[in-house]
C-alpha cells in the first residue's frame, strides 16, 4: 500500500494476516486470550488504511515501560504475509496499549469501520 498518508512504514499487503492476542494474568485461561484474526484480502481500502494506522501506532508505543505485578497482561500482534510465516511481531503491556489496538482485539474489523476520532 502506498500513498495512504501513513508514516511510510506500510507493512500490509493483500495477503497479510494480522493476529491480535491478549496474554498473561494470574490464571491461564485460553478462552480469555480470544485471538482475533484479520485477513487483509477481506478489507476494503478504508479498512486497510485504518489497520495500517493501528500498526503505525504500535511502532510508537512499543518499548514503553511495562506495569509491575504478577497479574500483568499484554497484547501480542503478529503480522503474517504468507500463511504461518511471521513477518513482524509486537508485544505491548496492556496498560500501554493504544485504544485502537484494544478495540481491534475486542471488535475486530468493526473497529476499522469507526470514525478516526
Amino acid at each position: 500500500m502506498t500513498g495512504n498518508g501513513s508514516s511510510g512504514n506500510d507493512l500490509l499487503e493483500p495477503t497479510s494476516v494480522i493476529i491480535v492476542t491478549r496474554e498473561g494474568g494470574f490464571v491461564v485461561t485460553p478462552g480469555l486470550s480470544a485471538p482475533r484474526k484479520i485477513e487483509c484480502r477481506q478489507l476494503n481500502e478504508h479498512q486497510r488504511r485504518r489497520l495500517q494506522a493501528v500498526l503505525d501506532e504500535l511502532d510508537r508505543h512499543c518499548g514503553e515501560s511495562a506495569s509491575a505485578g504478577a497479574d500483568r497482561r499484554s497484547f501480542r500482534v503478529t503480522l503474517e504475509v504468507t500463511a504461518g510465516c511471521p513477518r513482524r511481531e509486537w508485544e505491548l503491556d496492556e496498560s500501554a496499549a493504544p485504544r485502537s489496538l484494544i478495540g481491534l482485539w475486542k471488535r475486530g474489523v468493526e473497529e476499522l469501520d469507526e470514525s478516526a476520532d
